[in-house]
């Protein structure tokens, strides 16, 4: 906070007070919207680029407070915030999704202080407001990156493994919850005969049917490779075995029934899968167990599911 700590008190009641042209002068050349206020939380005054910013002019701004400028919620943000930090004098930082008076939303970052008069008391506040939209833009972009698969849109086996970690950690007694671990069959001769944009097309195709048709508490993971992992969260947990049969065989025919469309027609692709319940075991226990129930799927012939 450079810009807004080093100036005492004595000098900002004398800038208030409208005899210090030059400080004014400073702050109007600067890019970033500048306010300040008084204890009351009316505006004493501003730069030219917070009038560009409200679309205010400073003579219709000072003497006024949040409420006869912003609507009700945005007032109550910024009144909170105000005396938060009156009560707790110093330096104040704090994020914000705000409409801008064009009707755009935007983020912006506060970052505010408080200041004292002669006599060491608390006299008022000055802000600086920092547009972070395209910051926080690019956060989300990099945070969509880390958690979902590029390909299918599907979470990734880390977010997939977080996302169950914590599903498992929540689950009530009367609750139950158990996993399709799935496997494409076939999926090299997919690669081979169509070549490998076209397994490419096939990955996306399964994922984009599997999310059309899937469970009610379905959550869909793209595991790696031609693998996908489905988290189902069941109310009942007395015959998890038999729902999950029927919940696994629907994605199965779900796919069989939904041919891959190729230049060449369309191509039917099959999958197998196994199926683990919750039975106190740890997530990697069950992650094992439909694993290896996946591949007694593949060796009894392919294009079925297995249920512990």
């Amino acid at each position: 906070m450079p810009l807004i700590s080093s100036i005492d008190g004595a000098d900002l009641l004398h800038f208030f007070s409208g005899e210090n042209e030059l400080l004014q002068l400073t702050i109007d050349v600067l890019p970033v919207p500048i306010f300040y206020k008084d204890t009351h939380g009316v505006y004493l005054g501003c730069n030219r680029a917070f009038e560009e910013f409200i679309k205010i002019e400073r003579q219709q701004l000072v003497g006024r407070n949040v409420y006869e400028l912003f609507d009700k919620d945005l007032a109550d943000v910024y009144q909170k915030a105000d005396i938060e930090l009156f009560n707790h004098p110093g330096i104040q930082v704090y994020e914000k999704k705000i409409r801008t008076f064009e009707g755009n939303d935007i983020f912006v970052k506060f970052h505010k202080t408080s200041f004292n008069d002669g006599q060491g008391n608390v006299a008022g506040l000055i802000g600086v407001i920092f547009d972070i939209t395209e910051q926080k833009a690019l956060e989300e972009k990099l945070l969509n990156k880390a958690a979902y698969d590029e390909l299918t849109g599907l979470y990734n086996r880390c977010q997939g493994y977080a996302v169950a970690e914590k599903l498992l950690s929540q689950i009530e007694e009367d609750q139950q919850v158990a996993i399709i671990m799935i496997d494409i069959d076939h999926f090299k001769r997919i690669n081979d005969t169509f070549g490998h944009l076209s397994g490419d097309e096939a990955l996306r195709h399964i994922a984009s049917t599997f999310q059309t048709h899937k469970h009610d508490s379905g959550i869909i993971i793209r595991w790696g490779g031609e693998e996908f992992l489905i988290l189902v969260k069941l109310s009942d947990a007395s015959h998890c075995v038999d729902n999950m049969a029927a919940i696994a065989e629907h994605y199965r025919s779900v796919i069989e029934n939904h041919p891959l469309p190729m230049y060449s027609g369309k191509v039917t692709i099959t999958i197998s899968g196994g199926v683990s319940c919750y039975t106190g075991q740890t997530l990697l226990e069950m992650i094992n167990e439909a694993d290896n129930l996946l591949y007694k799927a593949k060796s009894l012939g392919k294009n079925q599911m297995c249920v512990r």
